[in-house]
């Protein structure tokens, strides 16, 4: 039988859609934040450095796997809702760890994507609960697994019909002294002979260490992942979980170090910026639009357009543009949003 996860003749590899990330597509993509929610406001502080700092998704753990019975295991369904609203304020897809089959489905109806741990790993009925729920899946490497494992866990959310399935390497046992994990940066450039799936890495847990995370970190880059995992906490030295979290400082600089920061010139990224924006916009206008229309309202106001276009003439000339210019560029922009509603009405007389 043939096997989903392995290449096979030409195929290309495969991208994973989260929001509006695309791993495997995008350039080196980063999901950033605490190895553990702890609290309303930690989250927040964390969504807001992703945001600043260039991050694509914001990940937190509200269930948290623990080898003693003793740590703190997360707070549950509540750090779920917490997670939600910093994602959804920061304009974030969110991703979170689902440590038993029972929470699943609960997990899958506030957040983006759904990660296993690696204790998890090879958990087949949990991965095929996830698999079923359609969400896309971040599969951690266990601590002993060979690659072939690995892959083999993958098969199972795959053979329910779900392909967004991203490997994540984060370090397996040697036969160090160390208590960490050693990250295993060789498995990014062999899985890619082997298997289409996007492949990211997160070096927090192998690395010994906060001042560890920035070398790893590049080196992942310079293998050719597609992305990273940076557990980031507002004040790691006082943190409930992990003691190898960067602080927002530290998180900063890796960011600068990788090209990703967000005062980064690139052009291509402030492009990639200005489309997700945009999208954002439409969302909105359609919900407004949505309420005009119960309201018997029209879908054009003209009144209400001059005066924006008004606004960005002033905003343009504050930022050193062309106003015209900018007008010209919003015009198309609520034609496009009088268009969609339209649409929206029409549907709405049809239903």
């Amino acid at each position: 039988m043939e096997r989903k996860a392995q290449r096979h003749g030409d195929r290309g590899a495969t991208v994973v859609t989260i929001g509006s990330v695309r791993i495997g597509h995008d350039p080196f993509t980063v999901i950033a934040g605490p190895c553990a929610i702890e609290s309303e406001d930690q989250i927040n502080t964390v969504a807001d450095a992703a945001v600043e700092f260039g991050a694509s998704l914001l990940r937190g753990n509200a269930y948290k796997p623990t080898s003693s019975p003793y740590e703190f295991r997360g707070l549950g369904s509540e750090a779920l809702d917490m997670l939600a609203a910093a994602g959804k304020r920061v304009g974030l897809p969110t991703v979170t760890q689902v440590t038993e089959a029972a929470h699943a489905e609960e997990v899958a109806e506030k957040v983006d994507a759904l990660e296993v741990a690696s204790a998890n790993m090879q958990d087949f009925e949990l991965l095929r609960v996830l698999g079923r729920l359609g969400k896309p899946v971040l599969i951690r490497r266990g601590p002993s697994a060979t690659l072939d494992e690995w892959l083999w866990s993958a098969e199972y959310v795959l053979a329910e019909g779900n392909d967004q399935v991203i490997l994540v390497e984060r370090g397996i046992r040697t036969f160090g002294t160390g208590r960490t994990d050693m990250l295993d940066i060789t498995s990014v450039p062999s899985l890619r002979e082997l298997t289409h799936l996007p492949i990211i890495v997160d070096p927090s847990h192998a690395a010994g260490g906060a001042g560890r995370v920035r070398p790893l970190a590049l080196a992942a880059q310079g293998v050719g992942a597609d992305g990273l995992i940076v557990e980031v906490h507002p004040t790691p030295e006082i943190a409930r979980s992990s003691d190898k979290q960067l602080g927002l400082v530290p998180f900063a600089d890796l960011m600068t170090a990788l090209g990703i920061h967000r005062m980064r010139t690139n052009i291509d990224q402030i492009d990639r910026q200005i489309v997700r924006l945009l999208g954002r916009r439409q969302q909105l206008a359609l919900q407004i639009g949505e309420v005009k229309f119960r309201r018997g309202m029209p879908v054009q106001i003209p009144d209400r357009e001059e005066e924006l276009l008004d606004l960005i003439r002033k905003e343009a000339i504050h930022h050193g543009l062309e106003p015209e210019h900018a007008a010209d560029l919003f015009r198309r922009v609520l034609e496009e949003s009088r268009r969609l509603q339209h649409e929206m009405r029409a549907g709405e007389h049809t239903s």
